[in-house]
């Protein structure tokens, strides 16, 4: 692919690309929200059962 090609598609793809709406912007971030409080409350989680399995490694 040689460089005029390439400056080609790229214009071709920025003349279809379209700004999304509120409404597809605000699901987005909803979505993004959901999967790092899902993914933050599953670290947690296992950060706890892995305290309380270790818990009392290293005592004695």
């Amino acid at each position: 692919m040689g460089v005029t090609e390439f400056i080609n598609e790229s214009r071709r793809i920025l003349r279809l690309a379209t700004k999304p709406s509120r409404k597809e912007l605000w699901t987005s971030t909803k979505i993004s929200l959901l999967a790092m409080v899902l993914v933050g409350g599953l670290s947690f989680i296992v950060q706890v059962i892995m305290t309380l399995v270790t818990g009392n490694w290293g005592t004695g």
